[in-house]
């Protein structure tokens, strides 16, 4: 019995001394990957042995020595410690606060973005504006151009045709009673005769128009304008129109007889002397 109680504290002893070393082994390793700083009594610590034991176990002691030499040949760096349970409170709390922080940030530079967004459109809005119309305008100016161009051959044509239009207006001035007995005699107004008939009585122009007519009843005439001008211009009458055209050409001989048109008689000339006068009409070309 005793020598079999000797063999289990033996046994126990041994096995003891497995498991502490095995403590140490993985206390060692522990230690190493968190880099804390390795001695005797904090391996002891660690290992939950003593540092006696340590000393006694050659192996453990020739390791801890190995690694407390090599710990020292590195550059000293500070060990940061463990953190506690509060300390990893009071952390995750801090950075639930900055995390909170930075998304109202992020909300504002969001809204920041939108806004900087919908003013780049209407920039862009404003660009593209600002390009149609400088082609509307470019559009504008080559028609100005050419609307400027067209006024200038028109102004050109219009100075051209301002005798036209002046005498036109003259027409349109004399009197229409006037008018249509030219017309009737089919006299051509042009400007001499207009001139005449704006520096003339109407009353005495209304006369020797008549004596024309008159005269042209009973003669042919070859310039009846020449005669209109001439009746005017010596301010014939009905009753005296015959003795006027007589007496335009000084070779004619005189007229003695007159033709009166009155409600009572009439007298014509002979057959030569209207001869004669009528060649005088036909020889003439005065002022046209």
């Amino acid at each position: 019995m005793p020598s079999r109680k000797i063999e289990a504290l033996k046994e126990a002893a041994i096995q003891k001394a497995k498991d502490s070393a095995l403590r140490v082994n993985k206390a060692l390793e522990n230690m190493i990957k968190q880099g804390q700083i390795i001695s005797f009594k904090s391996v002891a610590q660690s290992a939950n042995v003593s540092t006696a034991y340590l000393y006694k176990q050659p192996d453990l002691r020739s390791r801890i020595e190995n690694l407390r030499d090599q710990q020292k040949q590195r550059p000293s760096n500070k060990q940061i410690p463990l953190a506690s349970d509060n300390s990893k409170a009071v952390i995750i709390a801090n950075l639930r606060k900055a995390n909170k922080r930075l998304r109202v940030e992020i909300d504002k530079l969001s809204k920041i973005n939108e806004s900087l967004t919908g003013q780049l459109y209407k920039l862009q809005g404003a660009n593209d504006l600002t390009e149609r119309l400088r082609l509307e305008n470019e559009k504008l100016t080559q028609e100005l151009k050419r609307l400027q161009l067209y006024a200038n051959i028109d102004k050109t044509v219009s100075q051209k045709l301002t005798p036209i239009t002046k005498v036109s207006e003259k027409k349109s001035e004399i009197p229409e009673l006037i008018q249509y007995k030219l017309e009737s005699l089919k006299v051509k107004v042009n400007s001499s005769l207009t001139k005449l008939i704006l520096a003339s009585n109407e009353q005495e122009i209304i006369e020797s128009i008549l004596s024309v007519e008159q005269y042209v009843q009973h003669h042919s005439i070859r310039n009846i304008n020449g005669l209109v001008i001439q009746a005017i211009r010596e301010k014939w009458s009905p009753s005296a129109s015959l003795q006027k055209a007589a007496s335009h050409n000084l070779k004619v001989q005189p007229i003695n007889s007159k033709i009166s048109y009155s409600d009572s008689d009439e007298e014509f000339l002979s057959l030569a002397e209207l001869s004669e006068i009528s060649n005088i009409f036909m020889d003439d070309n005065s002022n046209d």
